[in-house]
């Protein structure tokens, strides 16, 4: 299935085949009844199933070799009339073809599989055919084809009633929306993919889509969404244990963090994403995280480090021929030993950047390289190489602008088609309102004959209509604000008995948020700002404690309380509140951030995390108030203030509950202020 990817990272070959492929299921494997007309030989049938699997043997090193093998298969199964070989010819032969980079051959054999699956009846493989079609025409940028194929295929898919597949259909439609530009459209054809994945059972995909929104909010520099979409999809790949996709993910943070910012935290993910890289042996996504690392290095000022990183990068983009970031991180190297006055080394690698991005045709890659050439020219006094690489650097740099303006023209296109057709809707409602007004004209004598006897009557239907939606209005506000004070559950209690009775819930995960040194804080700001700052901090807590399902329970200056489990019981409460937990730690790094931007003070936060027992219920009679009492609070309380900024520190009952979601750090018994020793853990994201 067709992923977004950023520049950080990208897909070993075979797993590009492999996930091609998944779309294209059945067609290499005997699924088609033969001809009545011939009898197959066993022998025969053997034998192609011989040459398939050699092919697949061998199709990455050699390519032409596996077309010479796939072209005698194919013509081995036309004799035999054996469809089964036959289909998987066709399949092999059009992505082979479409590797070497003769489209219209690749389509061709695309065509010809879905005339044999037209003809078999099989609407499966021929939403597949349709799809690989659509995927060749977005490569090639002819987008409305691309679109039409990608429609053919989703019809289909409708029609055999398969979820998971017409999620496949619009996720790949949402990337050609989101490649436009059209982001509106792209966010509401994903969120059909999420919807269809789901009913389909296709956890995979749902994680994949994630990561798309992801991108688009990332490209809006909506870091907030975009970092709630990545960490959903990171949630997914843990729970599958993909360590692969983990490593992916981690990759994608740490570069929504660098977008962000935040340097820092860009670190720490590119870091993770490498130590699961090279758990996994993933060379190509180890080359990719060390380019990532050695980028960072190199804006803080630190070249030696960058050097390192990018060498190594280097040597493994070598060892898994990936011709792309081999072109990429050679650049990076010629730019440091440029600024190092070491030009020849500089000259090798610039030059060799250059050399293979245009082997390739990546515009971005050789302006680079071009802008590199042009500045080591002209301090070598070479100024004739000088003027031809400025050029090259202004023609890339102008395609690249072109695409740019191109989406927007798209933009543009769409917005006036909209327009239009709004005023068509205009038109024919001012034409319907003009023949309705001719009739009441006709109707309106009428109409007053009648209407003297009726004003009384109107009158107090007025009246009365107006009263009722007072007290309608008064009653929905009063539902509201009793529901902003109360769980839903509660309130309900409360209206029909006229009190709500205490309860003993036996096991809900209590959180405390304190900010670290928020007295020293307040003093830097005036009332005014100190409210705003707390405000828009509470808020936010409130709007993710509602997200993930926790009941915000009271704010006590500058401590945020919330509680899982309650009022209703549930089972994943621990798991909750933890990732409410990880959802504010995420929210104050970007607060932080913004903070030091503008030269504002810098708040951080402590949380703290216990399981145990409460007793919950409503204080007062006037001013109601819903509660939780026990010895847990207090223990959860003491859990905050025995934590650290930046942490998400629990009690050993919590990390019985967690510890099979999340990595836990151990740190021993601990003293907390008048409750001795407690055994408490530090939570890591979830567990691998």
């Amino acid at each position: 299935m067709p992923v977004i990817f950023s520049n950080t990272d990208k897909l070993p070959c075979a797993l590009r085949f492999a996930l091609l492929f998944i779309l294209f299921p059945g067609a290499f494997v005997p699924v088609f009844s033969q001809s009545p007309a011939k009898a197959v030989n066993q022998k025969d049938t053997v034998e192609v199933l011989k040459i398939e699997e050699h092919t697949q043997k061998i199709f990455i090193e050699y390519p032409d070799s596996a077309i010479i093998y796939m072209e005698r298969a194919l013509a081995l199964s036309e004799k035999l009339n054996y469809s089964n070989g036959m289909a998987a010819s066709y399949g092999w032969l059009a992505y082979l073809y479409e590797q070497k980079g003769e489209i219209g051959k690749a389509i061709d054999y695309n065509r010809r599989s879905i005339t044999l699956f037209r003809k078999l009846q099989n609407k499966k493989q021929m939403a597949a055919c349709y799809n690989n079609i659509a995927a060749i025409f977005k490569d090639r940028g002819q987008i409305d084809s691309a679109l039409a194929y990608h429609e053919q295929s989703l019809k289909l898919r409708r029609e055999i009633g398969n979820s998971a597949l017409m999620a496949v259909s619009y996720n790949n439609i949402g990337l050609i929306y989101s490649d436009q530009g059209r982001v509106a459209q792209a966010l509401e054809t994903f969120r059909l993919a999420q919807r269809y994945a789901l009913a389909g059972h296709d956890t995979s995909l749902q994680g994949t889509v994630f990561q798309n929104i992801a991108f688009i909010y990332r490209t809006q520099r909506q870091f907030t969404d975009a970092f709630s979409n990545m960490h959903e999809a990171l949630r997914i790949s843990k729970l599958q244990k993909d360590a692969y996709s983990i490593g992916y993910n981690y990759s994608n943070i740490g570069g929504i963090f660098e977008d962000a910012g935040n340097a820092d935290s860009a670190m720490y993910y590119h870091r993770q994403a490498l130590a699961i890289r090279r758990k996994i042996e993933d060379k190509q996504g180890q080359a990719y995280s060390l380019k990532n690392i050695g980028g960072l290095h190199r804006k803080q000022g630190l070249a030696d480090s960058a050097l390192a990183c990018f060498e190594k990068s280097l040597e493994l983009f070598k060892e898994v021929d990936d011709m792309r970031g081999l072109a990429n991180v050679t650049c990076l190297l010629g730019e440091i030993y440029l600024g190092q006055n070491n030009y020849p080394t500089a000259d090798e690698y610039l030059s060799r950047s250059l050399q293979e991005a245009q082997k390739l045709g990546f515009p971005s890659a050789i302006r680079d390289a071009a802008f590199g050439l042009n500045k080591l020219y002209r301090k070598t006094g070479n100024l004739q190489k000088a003027l031809a690489m400025h050029d090259l650097y202004v023609l890339m740099k102008d395609s690249i602008e072109n695409d740019e303006t191109r989406k927007a023209a798209l933009n543009a296109r769409y917005r006036y088609e909209y327009e239009n057709r709004e005023a068509l809707l205009k038109s024919a409602y001012e034409k319907e309102r003009a023949v309705s007004q001719a009739e009441l004209r006709r109707q309106r004598l009428i109409r007053n004959s009648i209407l003297a006897g009726l004003v009384a009557v109107i009158i107090f239907s007025v009246i009365f209509y107006l009263q009722r939606n007072r007290i309608k209005k008064e009653k929905n506000r009063s539902e509201e604000l009793l529901l902003n004070i109360l769980p839903a559950e509660v309130a309900e209690e409360l209206k029909a008995k006229g009190s709500a009775d205490a309860r003993l819930m036996n096991e809900v995960t209590i959180l405390f948020a304190d900010f670290k040194g928020f007295t020293m804080l307040s003093e830097k700001l005036s009332p005014k700002e100190l409210v705003a700052e707390i405000d828009g901090f509470f808020s936010a807590f409130d709007r993710i404690m509602m997200k993930h399902g926790v009941e915000k329970i009271k704010t006590i200056g500058d401590a945020y309380m919330a509680a899982g489990g309650l009022p209703v019981p549930n089972t994943s409460h621990a798991a909750d509140v933890v990732r409410a937990a990880f959802e504010i730690q995420d929210y104050m790094l970007l607060r932080s951030e913004q903070n030091r931007d503008n030269n504002k003070p810098v708040f951080e936060v402590r949380i703290g995390i216990h399981t145990g027992p409460v007793v919950a219920g409503i204080v007062g009679v006037k001013k109601y108030a819903y509660d939780i009492w026990g010895d847990a609070v207090n223990t959860a309380a003491r859990l905050e203030s025995s934590g650290e900024v930046g942490k998400v520190n629990i009690s050993e009952t919590t990390y019985e509950l967690v510890k099979d979601i999340f990595v836990c750090t151990p740190r021993g018994k601990v003293e907390a202020k008048n409750k001795g020793l407690i055994e408490m853990y530090f939570v890591e994201r979830l567990s691998v």
